[in-house]
């Protein structure tokens, strides 16, 4: 509650009775909050969480996620990028058929609309590999969007950094490596690239910004 807040907080009980001068106490404590650095520190979190989480192969999702991020590093990806591999899946479990959203929506603000479609679209694209030996009854699912501007780029993150990162024996970089290419992709300003206002929803929020940190 607002009494073990070490800072002022507006006194409001709902956000149509705020004032300017609570909504100002509220903004500053917010900031303490969400701070570039800690908002890197619960992706992490949520990434760190995936240890010793195995989905039925040779390696943790962890493991996995390192793999693909270490893979991706190694064929000369950009830090943005490398980011986006690392944390592609850290929503598999959470809600496995469309788990490359959750990573996709957490990142898209800070991350070029590419990178976003691509962490959107990747469980799709990756049924590829897997469809005749799951026996998934409609096949090649990701052509649907062949003809798409990113299509390519995803499926090359499937195809060289993904499907392949399920091996023991990969030498494969430690979480330390990438954390400080999380930190810098966190500290960019949200929606801070030329094509996020493409979108509506991204226009709106950017609208919205000066009610967040």
């Amino acid at each position: 509650g607002a009494a073990d807040v070490p800072y002022p907080v507006g006194n409001y009980r709902s956000l149509k009775e705020a004032t300017a001068e609570e909504w100002a106490k509220s903004t500053a404590c917010f900031n303490l909050v969400a701070t570039p650095d800690l908002m890197a520190d619960r992706a992490l979190n949520l990434f760190r969480q995936l240890r010793g989480v195995n989905i039925g192969n040779l390696v943790d999702q962890a493991e996995h996620g390192l793999q693909t991020a270490t893979r991706a590093h190694r064929d000369g990806a950009n830090e943005e990028t490398v980011v986006c591999a690392l944390l592609h899946d850290v929503g598999e479990v959470m809600s496995p058929i469309n788990h490359g959203e959750i990573a996709a929506g957490l990142l898209r603000p800070y991350v070029s609309p590419q990178n976003w479609w691509i962490m959107a679209h990747h469980e799709i694209f990756q049924a590829y590999y897997y469809q005749d030996a799951a026996g998934l009854p409609v096949k090649d699912t990701r052509e649907r969007f062949r003809g798409h501007p990113y299509f390519d780029a995803c499926v090359h993150f499937c195809e060289q950094w993904d499907q392949p990162a399920f091996d023991p024996d990969y030498d494969t970089l430690p979480l330390e490596f990438f954390e400080p290419m999380v930190r810098k992709v966190f500290a960019r300003r949200p929606y801070w690239h030329r094509d996020h206002g493409a979108e509506l929803i991204n226009q709106a929020k950017m609208d919205i910004a000066g009610g967040y940190p």
